[in-house]
């Protein structure tokens, strides 16, 4: 019987050992493979997460939608993902509050193949993006404005990944897709053509923010002050060890080219702040022209724990240190 009962017990406490584990991890997530990620992989990478008191489990949640209804049930406590998500869904009343904005340029290209000569003949089309509602059907509808496209003249189709687009681009499947570096550049390989560079178009829009709910942020404050700590020394590396910032792109878009891998690189890091600061003009470009009277950029982001770490002297002190 002392047996059985020493044996329950030990049972018992390996389960509330691993429950209080698990309870301890702060799930954070991202929403696609494109390059504007790389801050945000490579932070978790190099470990700076729990450097900073923040024991982050890291998952792959594709589609901006997706990420926001996990965050609203508590699964994920920090997403990187596209603007439009949170945004959309903070307009619609949901507790969610962007505190970090680390890539302010649409940065996908509008690729066809080279039976698509100009933009008139994409009208009737199908244009594949990961998810409806996402940021690329977001981009893409960027680019038929700059090319002067109606709202109607493409239909959307679900079609996954970077690497399932590009196939249906270049099966006939769709005839166009929106696609950020590295794919961008791989489809430009493999033969297709940029019909629209948003990025050359120099199109502001807040492409990577971290959102999150806000009554975490205020109840949390500390966690999500370390969380912004971690995220602030990743970006210095970031852009100062270009060689171990292009090992860990390769090992999250699986793109082995060393020359895609580089260009893919130099693209992104000369547009991304070291403190991502959301700019209310960059946030104001995701809110629709019909939204409620009343409603301005100033309420779907916070600064404030950016503003509390740059007085504190936090990012003067890791730019000293990451030379």
């Amino acid at each position: 019987m002392l047996k059985r009962c020493a044996t329950a017990i030990c049972v018992l406490a390996f389960w509330t050992m691993a429950f209080s584990a698990d309870a301890q991890t702060i799930r954070i997530s991202y929403s696609g493979t494109s390059g504007q990620n790389l801050p945000f992989w490579l932070t978790y990478d190099a470990g700076l997460f729990k450097k900073y008191g923040v024991p982050a489990e890291m998952l792959l949640i594709s589609g901006g939608l997706t990420n926001i209804q996990a965050i609203l049930a508590n699964e994920i406590r920090f997403s990187y993902l596209g603007g439009a998500s949170p945004i959309q869904a903070a307009l619609q009343g949901a507790d969610i509050v962007v505190i970090a904005t680390a890539y302010s340029l649409m940065p996908y290209g509008l690729v066809t193949t080279s039976a698509i000569r100009s933009a008139a003949d994409l009208k009737g089309k199908r244009a594949a993006v990961s998810r409806i509602g996402g940021i690329e059907e977001v981009a893409i509808r960027s680019a038929m404005e700059q090319l002067g496209l109606g709202p109607k003249d493409l239909t959307f189709v679900q079609a996954g990944p970077d690497a399932l687009r590009i196939a249906a681009v270049q099966s006939g499947a769709a005839s166009a897709a929106a696609l950020a570096p590295p794919a961008l550049f791989a489809a430009v390989g493999r033969g297709l053509t940029v019909l629209a560079d948003l990025s050359a178009l120099g199109v502001r829009y807040p492409t990577s923010v971290v959102a999150a709910r806000r009554v975490y942020v205020a109840q949390e404050r500390p966690a999500a002050k370390q969380f912004l700590m971690a995220l602030i020394e990743g970006l210095h590396i970031y852009r100062q060890r270009k060689d171990y910032a292009m090992k860990v792109l390769e090992k999250y878009t699986r793109q082995s080219d060393p020359q895609i891998l580089s260009q893919s690189y130099d693209h992104f890091s000369k547009h991304t702040p070291l403190l991502p600061l959301s700019d209310p003009a960059v946030i104001e470009a995701a809110l629709p022209s019909d939204r409620p009277a009343g409603r301005a950029a100033k309420d779907f982001y916070d600064n404030s724990l950016l503003r509390e770490l740059e007085q504190e002297g936090f990012v003067k002190k890791i730019a000293a240190e990451i030379k």
